[in-house]
């Protein structure tokens, strides 16, 4: 995959190295050169020193043949710029912006541009190793699901339908005193099982209050 990055700082740096390493053709832009002399004599992509949404230099780029193009400067302006430069006028396939202040999310929302939010998903991260031995998410299956690995700390047992209808989950397995179990929907959850379930991200929440002594923030 070609692909190219725009801002040579912490994280596009080390995006830079790593997708290279994994056999993808890089380019990387930025205009201080010694950001771009970071990479060392190591990195095999192609590094260009100049303004970021400037035109040469995207098409010097190779902008036109890019599978991806991962705009990941501090400046939000520069990101929003490039990116809308990469999907109106080139047609880039794949277009990423990083998001630097949350307050701005709502432009990228606005001019429908994919985004990360480094802060945000730190905040989350953190959040939920706060409650490490309650809630842990397994894997992210897209922008709306994920798959979590939940221990149930209610005195009361209940059903794996309730715990489903009530969540709006899918329960794949119980984990009762370190034994895997393919449950049946009528199969009680006592105090201390685990279960592994995929949900919805805004229901993470309602099932952390709703089967733990703890309150999820």
């Amino acid at each position: 995959m070609y692909i190219i990055i725009i801002g040579c700082g912490r994280l596009g740096s080390n995006l830079a190295k790593q997708l290279s390493d994994e056999g993808h053709d890089i380019c990387i832009i930025d205009r201080d050169s010694d950001k771009l002399n970071v990479l060392g004599s190591g990195f095999n992509g192609h590094r260009i020193k100049g303004i970021e949404f400037d035109s040469d230099k995207l098409i010097e780029a190779g902008i036109n043949q890019a599978d991806s193009l991962l705009a990941v400067t501090s400046d939000d302006n520069i990101n929003i710029t490039v990116s809308l430069i990469a999907e109106k006028i080139y047609h880039v396939p794949n277009v990423i912006a990083r998001v630097n202040e949350p307050g701005k999310k709502y432009i990228y929302d606005a001019l429908g541009i994919k985004t990360i939010n480094a802060i945000n998903f730190g905040i989350n991260i953190l959040k939920r190793m706060l409650d490490v031995n309650n809630l842990n998410v397994i894997s992210d299956i897209d922008n709306d699901y994920e798959i979590v690995d939940f221990l149930i700390s209610k005195e009361k047992p209940v059903t794996v339908e309730y715990i489903e209808n009530h969540c709006s989950c899918i329960i794949s397995a119980v984990i009762k005193d370190g034994i895997t179990i393919l449950p049946e929907k009528d199969q009680l959850i006592h105090n201390g099982d685990r279960i592994i379930c995929t949900l919805k991200k805004n229901q993470e929440k309602k099932l952390f209050n709703s089967f733990t002594k703890g309150i999820l923030l």
